[in-house]
């Protein structure tokens, strides 16, 4: 049931919005009276018939991705009768609708993967387009489903009933059912029908059951009265409702263009807030276009105060309390979502953002320059004596009020004072003659006290000194040394003039030289791969690959600019589109356009790729280019951005550790930690590295855990764990936990890597390191189920060699640097033999009781204990038996590892009691369970050990 008394505020508004949206809605009326006047099921040509009985249907049938109407076309094409067929089940109401619906998609599907002529990657006949069918065919009875429209109606109108996003025919039903409620409602509405018919013409459909204008109305109040609800309560959550500074645009624009009032950091707060949208927290200011947080939080405030001084306008009630609390004289605000950075989401007052359309604002810059900038700074007119100083104290001194240059708004007092940002580069003359070139290292000008009076500085460090003093006679450029200026910006067009003119021939250097020497001064770039046609996955890490700069068609690649822009060394975040929609790598760009394609290197491959929704839901990232216009391939990332998400990249990929915190490790180390001779451990390695796959088997307590680890520690040469994982296999463990898999997210599902996937991403991002794979209890797992089509992929052979991956449809090999070591217990007779196709893939090493080894022998007589040396001896006897047992063998024997670990605490008759009752014997119990008097004597021998 619906809750009426909801429902009447909607019909009401339906009411004052169907006169002026009438001739915007009225085709649905259109399309269905059309329909009926040209639908025949038994046409001779079903196709031709259908696509103009359905001609005024517009969107109904057709969106920008899904065009329903257009594949019943090409199905018509290709089986006219059979498509036919289909609509003559799904209009026989004689049949089950459910039934129908069902049928429908059915034998769209069928058709679809018949007559695929490479195009038809779906039919598209979803709940949706078959609604559509149905009321154009029967406007009497049926309405059109749509999930968004019925959820919000659902939800508005308190139904018990909520649609669910799988296309159910379920959902479709009980959307009707609610539907029926709102048609009768409106039919109890007399000044409803009445409007409707006053507004029909004879095009129109007649709708004499109202179920075109229930669905309107449903239209409506999804698209309509739900926004209009949603923009008032968010108007209302915009504050202080009671304080407005009272300036009018008129003076507004006034304010803007004085300097003393809005500087060049105000503008550029302005022009960002303004291109953002007009409201933004200030982190998304600072991830799109540049700056710290802070840049923007009190710049507003300085910038309010100022306004404040100048025009004595009514301030806020309590400023007295903070800078915070200046801001209202530029904006208005309201509390950041719990989703997004920052305390407060500001939006410029309406008479502001009107006036900053009246003014220019070309001086202030949109972007902060991923490069450092290149500024000319004079000393000319400074004292020789203080000249000195200053060049002993490394600082640039500018007077704050130096003028501006000719028509310039922006005087070269503020740029000193507000544009320079640390790491920008300058060089500094005296007149004509170029002294150093030098790099800032402060954040911010300080008043400088041999001078005082107006005079500020910065700190810089040399970078080169000049190697010629003599006057400069080269090309005229007010950021030149012969033009009387005193603090200058060398304009990105003008670098190159400026490495031709100063940077060459006065200090030996190219732009190229200076900025590979900033970490800085790279741009950043978000590269689309399309894994139908290519993949980073494709590439191995250090590959080159290039990207074409126009299409098979030859037409320019969209966002064009953006390839010839892309310089060497560019960092690139890859991501791969539908069905992977996931970033999956980083690369370099290491050449660019040359007319045909750029160049890059993948760099690294995620080992945890990151949701594009994860990405999609930050606030900070709305504004990124990719997600405001997804068309094309390369798409421009700021600073801010690419910081952005490298964050939380980094969360789920931490960097490896560097070696040189990694404690060495030899063999040597091995063997006096593992009780095996030197020769047993040449064999070892020698195994693994010529088949990359080994399982060491054995009887319980040899070690085999433990000698894993060792190895792997050892063919490295270093402790570092970070590059081995171990794992243990189950009856259950399966694929989906291993390579990859569908596992529940809240309520619905999402396809997630499994281990040995993610951690052969890691291996390949590291290909001159090894890698090690440890899998305890390997043949507890059944293992064509687990690996799959890793089967292959697993032999050395096939190191490297790609394979399609079931899920996800992607290539993927195993790297040739990565081990696989297994461990399996040869005592444990409830498993079965390890199948065939995994065991020809291994290589199989038997390990053995080490009590006859060196390393154990020097570790039993460091403790010099007689009980200690007679269970040892006892345990070699017996261990002699089992071999010779027939039903047992030599895998069946008790190792080592039972007497191992006592180096701190040394051995004692308690402790050895305990791993005679709790370890040994019970295990000899499973052994003879069917022998006792066989047990008994073991049992009286090993406890005999310790008797007086």
């Amino acid at each position: 049931m619906i809750n009426l008394e909801k429902l009447k505020p909607i019909l009401e508004g339906y009411k004052k919005y169907f006169p002026s949206h009438w001739d915007d809605e009225k085709y649905k009326w259109e399309a269905v009276k059309h329909f009926q006047n040209h639908w025949d099921i038994d046409a001779k040509n079903f196709g031709d018939m259908f696509k103009i009985a359905t001609d005024k249907t517009f969107n109904l049938l057709a969106s920008g991705y899904a065009y329903p109407r257009g594949m019943i076309t090409n199905f018509a094409k290709a089986d006219d009768e059979a498509t036919r067929e289909m609509f003559k089940n799904l209009f026989d109401e004689n049949q089950d609708l459910a039934t129908r619906v069902d049928a429908f998609q059915t034998a769209s599907e069928e058709l679809r993967a018949k007559y695929d002529d490479g195009t038809w990657r779906n039919h598209y006949q979803n709940t949706n387009a078959i609604s559509t069918y149905l009321w154009l065919r029967y406007p009497d009875k049926y309405y059109i489903y749509k999930y968004e429209l019925y959820r919000a109606a659902a939800q508005e109108l308190e139904t018990d009933y909520m649609p669910k996003r799988n296309g159910s025919v379920d959902s479709l039903i009980g959307g009707y059912q609610m539907y029926d409620e709102i048609c009768e409602a409106i039919k109890a509405d007399t000044d409803l029908k009445v409007m409707l018919q006053q507004a029909m013409v004879p095009s129109c459909y007649p709708d004499p059951e109202l179920r075109i204008l229930t669905i309107d109305v449903g239209f409506y109040l999804t698209r309509f009265y739900l926004e209009e609800r949603k923009t008032e309560q968010e108007e209302g959550e915009w504050f202080p409702k009671d304080y407005s500074p009272k300036l009018s645009v008129e003076e507004w624009i006034e304010l803007l263009n004085d300097r003393s009032v809005f500087t060049v950091g105000s503008l550029q707060i302005m022009k960002r807030m303004k291109d953002y949208g007009g409201q933004a927290t200030c982190t998304q200011l600072s991830v799109k276009y540049g700056e710290n947080k802070n840049f923007y939080n009190s710049g507003s405030s300085s910038l309010a105060k100022r306004v404040a001084e100048k025009t004595g306008c009514e301030v806020p009630p309590d400023r007295d309390s903070g800078n915070a609390r200046w801001w209202p004289i530029l904006y208005v605000g309201k509390d950041a979502g719990k989703d997004e950075e920052g305390s407060y989401i500001w939006r410029l007052r309406s008479e502001l953002a009107d006036a900053l359309d009246h003014v220019d604002l070309s001086e202030a810059s949109l972007y902060v320059d991923d490069a450092p900038s290149i500024w000319k700074i004079s000393h000319g007119a400074i004292p020789e004596h203080n000249r000195i100083k200053f060049e002993n104290r490394k600082v640039a001194v500018v007077h704050s009020e130096t003028g501006a240059k000719a028509t310039s708004k922006i005087t070269q007092g503020q740029s000193f004072m507000e544009q320079i940002r640390k790491g920008d580069y300058f060089y500094l003359c005296y007149g004509n003659s170029i002294r150093l070139l030098g790099q800032f290292t402060g954040e911010n000008a300080v008043l400088n006290p041999e001078m005082s009076d107006g005079w500020y500085e910065r700190e810089y460090k040399i970078i080169e000194i000049s190697k010629a003093f003599s006057a400069y006679n080269g090309v005229h450029k007010w950021w030149a040394p012969n033009d009387n200026s005193t603090c200058i910006k060398v304009e990105i067009g003008d670098k190159p003039l400026f490495e031709t003119e100063i940077l060459k021939p006065y200090f030996g250097m190219t732009l190229n030289e200076l900025y590979g020497k900033d970490a800085d001064a790279h741009g950043y770039w978000w590269l689309t791969a399309n894994p139908k046609i290519w993949s980073f996955a494709d590439i191995k890490i250090g590959e080159e690959q290039n990207y074409t700069l126009y299409n098979e068609n030859g037409n320019k690649r969209r966002v064009f600019q953006n390839f010839l822009d892309a310089k060497v060394g560019d960092i690139v975040i890859g991501y791969e589109a539908n069905p992977v929609k996931k970033i999956v790598a980083l690369a370099r760009i290491t050449q660019a356009n040359d007319g045909n394609a750029i160049y890059f290197e993948k760099i690294e491959g995620l080992a945890t790729p990151i949701e594009y929704l994860a990405l999609k839901e930050c606030p900070e990232l709305k504004k990124m280019e990719f997600f405001v216009q997804p068309n094309g391939s390369l798409f421009k990332l700021t600073k801010g951005e690419f910081d952005f998400i490298m964050d939380i990249i980094r969360d789920e990929n931490p960097l490896q550790k560097s070696d040189a915190t990694n404690q060495k490790y030899s063999k040597d180390d091995f063997l006096s930690k593992v009780y095996m001779t030197e020769e047993r451990y040449d064999v070892l390695e020698a195994l693994l590295r010529n088949k990359m796959n080994v399982i060491l088997q054995g009887a319980p307590g040899v070690g085999k855990t433990f000698t894993a680890k060792k190895l792997a520690y050892a063919m490295m040469g270093e402790v570092d764990d970070s590059r081995i994982e171990m794992i243990q296999f189950h009856q259950n463990y399966s694929y989906e936990d291993f390579i990859m898999g569908y596992r529940p997210d809240g309520a619905d599902f999402k396809l997630t890597d499994g281990i040995f996937y993610r951690f052969c991403q890691t291996a390949a991002n590291c290909p001159d390191k090894e890698f090690f794979f440890i899998i305890d209890e390997i043949n507890r797992g059944n293992m064509s189920k687990i690996f799959g089509e890793l089967l292959m992929l697993i032999e050395k052979d096939y190191r490297g060699t790609k394979a399609t991956l079931a899920y996800s449809g992607m290539p993927f090999s195993v790297p040739e640097n990565l081990y696989i070591i297994g461990m399996m217990n040869t005592a444990d007779r409830s498993l079965a033999m390890i199948d065939y196709a995994l065991r020809r893939r291994f290589s199989f090493f038997e390990m053995e009781p080490g009590f006859n080894s060196e390393g154990f022998t020097n570790y039993q007589k460091a403790f010099g204990n007689e009980s200690f040396n007679a269970l040892i001896d006892q345990i070699k006897v017996l261990n002699k038996e089992i071999t010779e047992d027939k039903s047992l063998g030599r895998g069946f024997q008790i190792g080592h590892s039972y007497f191992c670990g006592r180096e701190e605490k040394g051995v004692d008759d308690e402790w050895m009691r305990s791993v005679v009752e709790f370890d040994i014997l019970p295990m000899l119990g499973e052994y003879w369970f069917d022998e006792p008097t066989k047990l008994q004597r073991w049992e009286k021998n090993l406890r005999g050990v310790f008797d007086d």
